[in-house]
This record gives C-alpha cells, sequence and structure tokens, in this order.
C-alpha cells in the first residue's frame, strides 16, 4: 500500500511536472495583466460597480483559464501516452494502470490548484492596487471553481480512454457547455417538444449540472455563501469524480495496448 502510494505520488509530481514544461502556467502572466488592465480601464466607474465588475473578470478569467487546462490537458494525459507509445515502458515498470491513471489525475488537479491560488492572489491585489478591501468571500467563490475544474479533468479522462486526444476533446467540450446550460436540458421539451421525456430525464440527470459551481454573481454582489451550500458542492463534485474515475479506470485496465 505504501509503495503504491508512493509511485502514485511520483506520477502526479512528474505530471505536474510535464504542465509546467508545456507552459500551461503562463497563463498566469496574462491574467495578471488582464486584471491589472481591468482595474485601471474601470477606474472611471463608481466605486460599487468597479468592484463587482473586477470580480466578476477575475472569477470568470479563473474558471475559464482554468477549463481549457482541465480540458486539453486533461484530453492528452493519456491518450497522447497511448499514441506516442510512450506508455508502455512505464508500465513495464513496478507500476500499475490504476496507480499511472489516479497519479496523472492527483498531478493536473495539483497544477489546477496552483493555477487557481496563484488567480486568486493576483485578483486579491487588484483589488487592493484599486483601493478596495480584500474580501474573504473570494475564497469561498474559488473553492467550487477548483471543484469544478477536478470534474472537468475527471471527464477528459475518461474520454481520453475511449478514444482519440482529439474526438475526447470535443466530447469534453460539449459536455460542459451542456452541463453549464443543464437548465436548458431540462426544459428541452419546451422548445422541441419531439423529444421523448426519457431522454430529457436521462440526459438531465446524467450531465453534470455545472452551474453548482458557479458562485461569482453571489460573491460579487457580497451576499453571503453558507457551509450547506459549499458542502453540498462538495459532496455533489466528489460522487460525480469517484464515479468517473471508476469508470475511467475500468476503461483504461481493458484497454489493449498494441
Amino acid at each position: 500500500m505504501g509503495r503504491g502510494l508512493s509511485r502514485l505520488l511520483a506520477v502526479a509530481a512528474n505530471t505536474f511536472r510535464e504542465t509546467v514544461r508545456e507552459r500551461v502556467l503562463y497563463n498566469l502572466v496574462f491574467f495578471a495583466l488582464v486584471m491589472t488592465g481591468a482595474g485601471l480601464l474601470l477606474g472611471q466607474l463608481s466605486i460599487r460597480q468597479e468592484e463587482k465588475i473586477i470580480k466578476d473578470i477575475g472569477l470568470a478569467a479563473m474558471d475559464l483559464f482554468g477549463t481549457l487546462i482541465a480540458v486539453f490537458i486533461g484530453v492528452g494525459l493519456v491518450s497522447k501516452e497511448i499514441e506516442r507509445r510512450s506508455l508502455y515502458p512505464l508500465l513495464a515498470k513496478p507500476l500499475t494502470r490504476d496507480e499511472l491513471y489516479l497519479g496523472k489525475f492527483a498531478g493536473l488537479c495539483f497544477t489546477l490548484l496552483v493555477n487557481v491560488s496563484v488567480m486568486t492572489g493576483g485578483l486579491y491585489l487588484t483589488l487592493l492596487a484599486t483601493g478596495k478591501k480584500a474580501d474573504p468571500l473570494l475564497l469561498a467563490a474559488a473553492y467550487p471553481i477548483l471543484l469544478g475544474l477536478a470534474l472537468v479533468v475527471a471527464i477528459a479522462m475518461l474520454f481520453s480512454t475511449l478514444t482519440s486526444s482529439t474526438l475526447a476533446a470535443v466530447l469534453t467540450v460539449g459536455v460542459v457547455i451542456a452541463g453549464r446550460f443543464a437548465d436548458v436540458v431540462r426544459n428541452l421539451r419546451e422548445v422541441a417538444p419531439a423529444v421523448p421525456v426519457w431522454l430529457v430525464r436521462l440526459l438531465y440527470g446524467i450531465l453534470p449540472n455545472f452551474r453548482n459551481f458557479d458562485l461569482k454573481d453571489r460573491v460579487a454582489y457580497g451576499d453571503p455563501l453558507p457551509g450547506a451550500v459549499l458542502g453540498f458542492v462538495t459532496l455533489y463534485a466528489a460522487a460525480y469524480v469517484t464515479v468517473l474515475l471508476v469508470l475511467g479506470l475500468l476503461s483504461f485496465r481493458s484497454r489493449e495496448f498494441q
């Protein structure tokens, strides 16, 4: 058990280093520039509107950049290894498929944690630089964003075990978009009556509702975030991620490498 955990952590650390080599963290510089420019451009607005817009832009950018990283790096964690055949020497070592899969998931999640942490710090600095207070609720908004990104990684990795990296990226983006408009899916029969009720219910039940992780508006307006809300999104994300990881592991175990 101890050796298995150490091998898993070694894969996670190597995955994090690989994402840094791919310059994925350079988006932080871009984020900082965007936030600084936004703070300066919004200096002419009223104090209340300026603070709200800065928070909106900052949290939205955090979510967008994180999602792009989760999708386009997540789909390559397994599929690119298979396509390049670099997976074979790894599995020839005393490393199980489960350890490799979970290690890569943990490594990319750690990369996203670093991204979200640095972006949150940059958002705080922008607020302070424009004469605003450091709102602790920003941390409460960043936490669900991170949970949503972990869910995106789990989706991307599952698809990457089933198909090519390109198709996996398309499918992942499709699921994420559909999940962000889950309410539209639920009311699909209002605009498309021909769609069977069972199909609408099935899609709504299977698709992860990413709106549960979107608390940006509440934070921007200064509304409190009860612990029950954060607890719910934590359990929601944990349940979905667990199911997706199990499915991904089963698919990865059964895949034949030639």
